[in-house]
């Protein structure tokens, strides 16, 4: 860590949480100590505003949060989420999109600042709504996308072969994609991502790059955690993203989110004691 750190961008999801989606005290005691010593924690999430805000309650997050995967940045209070910067998909393109992920099985779901949608039940379905505990608007006709869609969210099953490949290289001059794991990718407008979201932030609140730090888990952080003064992979992130990284903590299941914060305000305070010297 070459430069004392002034904010954290933290995933959430196998970062933050474990796999099984558990917020550990100790995560939330580190994320207060990091408060206590004058560093924001800012979550950058792929997940929507409303599925981020019983956990940026509990974290005592009172900052701006990142969500959708860069899509969009706000503040997330006890009773609505205001957005200050949102990148929306094209609505026409989306809609091609969608279809073409239906027809090959591959059970789309798609975000707006609100709520989240998905044509049918599913595999998908049941996964986001057991991850994030929210219910989805069933919204069988794709005339009735009528809101700003921020991003997009596929899962590969079994029997859809290579239909995620396919689909990214189809719309790959239209949309970013990026995998959250092997077998589900998430879609964007083109150029959005969590580190352009974040860069952008620390540009509006005066924070030099060098003084960041990312935390995070897999593909959707790894250009964060390059981009980042002090980028942490998690000890269960991806092979790619553990090497990417400066520095690689404990696992989710381990607390390694808390680790890592605590070793950058102990690395803040050595930093300031060297420089009263």
């Amino acid at each position: 860590m070459r430069q004392p750190i002034s904010l954290i961008a933290l995933d959430v999801d196998r970062t933050t949480l474990t796999d099984d989606y558990r917020l550990l005290p100790a995560v939330i005691e580190a994320v207060g100590r990091a408060t206590k010593a004058d560093v924001l924690v800012v979550a950058a999430t792929a997940r929507a505003p409303n599925a981020l805000r019983g956990i940026a309650a509990a974290l005592d997050l009172k900052g701006p949060s990142i969500c959708l995967n860069g899509a969009w940045t706000g503040t997330i209070r006890p009773d609505e989420a205001v957005m200050e910067h949102g990148a929306s998909m094209n609505l026409a393109r989306t809609k091609a999109l969608i279809a073409e992920a239906e027809a090959a099985g591959l059970n789309p779901c798609w975000f707006t600042e609100t709520d989240w949608h998905a044509l049918s039940h599913g595999h998908l379905v049941e996964r986001e709504a057991c991850a994030t505990q929210t219910d989805p608007v069933m919204t069988p006709s794709l005339d009735d996308i009528g809101e700003t869609v921020f991003k997009v969210l596929c899962l590969e099953t079994e029997g859809s072969g290579d239909a995620l490949d396919r689909l990214a290289a189809h719309f790959a001059a239209e949309f970013n994609f990026v995998r959250s794991d092997k077998r589900l990718i998430e879609i964007t407008a083109k150029g959005v991502s969590k580190q352009g979201a974040v860069a952008a932030l620390t540009r509006r609140l005066g924070v030099d790059r060098e003084n960041v730090a990312a935390i995070g888990d897999s593909e959707n952080d790894l250009d964060l955690i390059r981009w980042a003064g002090f980028g942490v992979a998690m000890g269960n992130g991806t092979e790619v993203v553990r090497r990417a990284a400066d520095w690689v903590t404990w696992s989710n299941a381990h607390a390694g989110a808390a680790f890592a914060i605590d070793t950058i305000i102990a690395a803040n305070r050595a930093a300031a004691c060297s420089a009263e010297i």
